[in-house]
């Protein structure tokens, strides 16, 4: 059985809606496990483009660069020193680009969520993402901020 496209989209978005009147912690808390679970598909796509597992930070930036063009979807990872920074001009949550669900400033800690797993799983280590700037916030862009360099805690 399947539920239309139309019920599914006001049913997501009636989440959206009560989600959003949470505090922004409860917001972060519910929104990126999602994006979690999109960091091995990412992962396995980024393999496929190029033939083999994205060892190395570069590997990664590369193959998703690669498969973004391919997609018509401008924007990219570039490298700036100790930072990967990604200026997108439209989302490229695949959900959204297929009108399943509709544009939410909420996706935006989805985003961050499935980013803070893969470039962790790639680098070995953890690495803060920061959402600069975002569409759905009423932005031009997408900007997200990659600290490559590894966090370091008072003790």
């Amino acid at each position: 059985m399947s539920i239309p496209v139309n019920k599914y989209r006001q049913w997501v978005a009636s989440l959206h809606e009560s989600i959003n009147q949470l505090g922004e912690d409860l917001q972060i808390a519910l929104m990126k496990p999602a994006g979690i679970r999109c960091a091995s598909d990412l992962l396995s796509l980024c393999e496929n483009q190029h033939g083999k597992k994205a060892d190395t930070i570069e590997d990664l930036i590369g193959a998703w660069n690669d498969i973004r063009n391919q997609r018509g979807l401008k924007g990219k990872w570039e490298f700036e020193g100790d930072t990967v920074r990604g200026i997108f001009h439209e989302c490229g949550c695949p959900l959204v680009r297929s009108g399943m669900i509709v544009l939410h400033p909420l996706q935006c800690y989805c985003s961050q969520g499935m980013m803070e797993t893969v470039f962790p799983k790639v680098m070995g280590k953890t690495v803060p993402v920061e959402i600069q700037r975002s569409i759905a916030r009423g932005d031009d862009v997408c900007e997200f901020v990659v600290n490559l360099q590894p966090v370091l805690t008072k003790g």
